[in-house]
């Protein structure tokens, strides 16, 4: 089984905040997130009408990361909301279970607070001590400075860019910035 122990912390508002692993009711409040991050348009995938999230479907990946080695699910929590999520997996194939990459989502009022730092901080520490795991992935969208700033802060290096990776609905692009850090 893939799990942390419990974080708690004070965020720059001095909120408290836990970090724990991740359960199936959390699922409606982690679709919450991401859907209020899709509406903000230019940091996501999905465009707003293709997000197809379901409490069920959420809660299966939340069971399949916490039972599958090499895979993780992790919440914040203020005062038992969900405010911020993190996903991890790794690959399916003998040649890519040692690598895997992630998503993080905070809630628009928890950026800029440490929680996504802690976040991506309780995997990094995760890893190092998973027996499986040795290389960390990500892909960010170029114009997301503020998150590429926070996962060079963690100590993600650049790998390398995807020119014209996305193309959005007014016809211009973004690129995908490529990162990665060893953890063994």
């Amino acid at each position: 089984m893939s799990r942390i122990k419990d974080i708690k912390f004070k965020d720059r508002h001095s909120r408290d905040i836990l970090i724990r692993n991740a359960v199936p009711d959390d699922a409606e409040l982690i679709n919450k997130i991401k859907i209020d991050i899709i509406d903000e348009r230019y940091f996501m995938l999905r465009e707003p009408f293709e997000a197809t999230y379901t409490k069920e479907k959420t809660a299966e990946e939340i069971i399949y990361n916490t039972e599958n080695e090499g895979a993780l699910y992790i919440v914040a929590e203020h005062n038992s909301i969900v405010v911020g999520e993190l996903d991890f997996t790794n690959g399916s194939l003998f040649r890519t279970k040692h690598c895997g990459s992630f998503t993080v989502f905070i809630s628009k009022d928890y950026r800029d607070s440490g929680v996504g730092t802690h976040l991506i901080k309780a995997l990094i520490a995760w890893a190092e001590k998973d027996s499986l795991i040795e290389k960390i992935t990500l892909n960010a969208f170029s114009i997301n400075t503020r998150a590429i700033k926070l996962y060079e802060k963690c100590g993600f290096m650049i790998e390398g860019y995807c020119p014209k990776d996305m193309k959005l609905d007014d016809g211009t692009y973004i690129d995908s910035v490529l990162m990665y850090k060893f953890v063994k």
